[in-house]
């Protein structure tokens, strides 16, 4: 009896250990192979691409024309008006009028309160969670509305201005903590979007605590951590984020130094962002670093960045080579939704590749340009290949409500291509859920991203 009860015994271990294994297997997740379905190898590297273009290296808009494109952009006319978040225009808080009716920040505030206590629904979920994974509860959403110092917004408001000083979210709300959509994935509803070092900011309100500011930046408006802003008066501003001789980051993530010897690390910037130019030889590039005082004001000091960084003076030429090499810098970089975590969703990424080359976008850029190309849904897959064929790749962009992707084209085996970051996965031939979340190249008949999402194609030019 003994015997049989420890044959018993080890029958059951052994079955636990084989359910435990089976479900710590089934459970964890799996990645994306790095050449999805139906994409090549060689693929994966700009040059494959560039080889396509004859005319890889024409200039597409010059600096001119550009400046009339960005012109154009931000006197676009939009029918909905949002007053919370991203903005639909592009805007230049240094242009803004010295005042603002107080009541007009209030209804834009108001409109934030009622979607905490009121969700919009996301994928299923009304729900909100912090860090811990707890639900916010109102007492929780309460403490954030009184954070926002509502009580103390004047009739009229006299704007402040100042410059971002270093890479920054903007949040919906006077808080650091997350707003999770759900318990499983890192999806931020608080975040707004982010902002590089340079940025120009009008100030109209801060927290109860003044450890947040709420700002009008030139894509959204929202609260951004005090310490990131250094304030001054808007003829300094410009005199560093107008400037014409700049540095522009065209690495995803290039240091910048306190000293020449590149012993003091000081900050980042971020792919597209730009800092004034002073100087360069062999040793350093030299720029004018922004900084933020002990009394908040601005301090400008000399920042060093290597020789041998990826950087550019000036804006890259507009051309089908510039945007092949800018988005192929951040293939495989991790997803982060608005901007959360110093990483980029879809829109985040192609913003910045388009802005190396002085295009500037907004939060939003699907209806950036007036030249589209909108598809009937009653298009068959085949028929909208062949049109789809038809539009100009790598300076387009294709969209859908909920993602945006850059056309980028066919490849030598026929087929057409997008790329685009993604937070999500798709499903393999055998059922199971794989995990891309990074920036990929699909081809346009897999379900990663098939042709048939996007209805919108916006080439980006005048």
């Amino acid at each position: 009896m003994f015997k049989y009860n420890k044959i018993c015994i080890l029958c059951t271990f052994i079955m636990i250990a084989v359910t435990s294994l089976s479900w710590t297997q089934d459970s964890k997740p799996r990645h994306a192979p790095n050449a999805l379905p139906g994409v090549e190898p060689e693929m994966l590297t700009p040059e494959y691409w560039i080889a396509l273009h004859e005319d890889a290296d024409q200039v597409i808009m010059t600096p001119d024309e550009i400046a009339r494109f960005n012109e154009q952009v931000r006197n676009k006319k939009i029918d909905k008006v949002r007053y919370e978040g991203p903005l639909p225009n592009p805007i230049l808080p240094l242009d803004l009028p010295a005042e603002l009716p107080g009541n007009t920040l209030r209804v834009r505030l108001e409109s934030n309160i009622d979607k905490l206590f009121n969700p919009e629904d996301m994928w299923g979920s009304r729900d909100i969670y912090d860090g811990r994974n707890a639900i916010y509860n109102n007492i929780m959403k309460q403490e954030l509305v009184d954070d926002m110092n509502m009580e103390s917004i004047h009739d009229v408001i006299t704007r402040r201005f100042g410059i971002i000083v270093y890479h920054s979210s903007v949040r919906q709300y006077p808080t650091h903590v997350p707003g999770y959509h759900n318990t499983k994935t890192e999806l931020d509803r608080f975040q707004v979007t982010d902002l590089c070092i340079g940025n120009p900011v009008a100030i109209l309100h801060e927290s109860v605590d003044g450890n947040f500011l709420y700002v009008e930046s030139p894509i959204a408006r929202g609260w951004i951590d005090a310490s990131n802003i250094a304030l001054a008066d808007r003829s300094t501003i410009r005199g560093l984020t107008e400037s014409k001789r700049f540095l522009m980051a065209s690495g995803n993530k290039v240091p910048v130094y306190g000293d020449a010897s590149f012993e003091n690390f000081a900050l980042y910037f971020y792919l597209s962002a730009t800092m004034p130019f002073v100087s360069n030889d062999s040793n350093a590039y030299v720029v004018k670093m922004p900084y933020r005082k002990p009394n908040g004001n601005l301090g400008v000091v000399n920042g060093y960045v290597k020789p041998d960084a990826d950087v550019n003076i000036g804006h890259l030429p507009y051309s089908k080579r510039s945007i092949i090499t800018q988005m192929f810098k951040l293939l495989n970089t991790p997803y982060g939704w608005h901007g959360q975590d110093n990483k980029r969703d879809c829109v985040g990424t192609l913003r910045v590749a388009f802005r190396c080359c002085g295009l500037i976008t907004g939060r939003h850029m699907s209806d950036a340009s007036t030249h589209q190309v909108k598809f009937d849904t009653k298009l068959s897959t085949e028929e909208k290949m062949a049109e789809v064929a038809k539009i100009e790749p790598v300076i387009t962009t294709a969209s859908a409500p909920g993602h945006i992707v850059l056309y980028l084209g066919k490849g030598h085996n026929g087929m057409l291509y997008f790329m685009h970051q993604g937070g999500w996965g798709y499903k393999d031939e055998n059922g199971d859920h794989l995990i891309v979340n990074r920036v990929s190249i699909n081809a346009a008949t897999h379900s990663w991203y098939h042709i048939d999402k996007p209805n919108v194609f916006t080439i980006m030019k005048n």
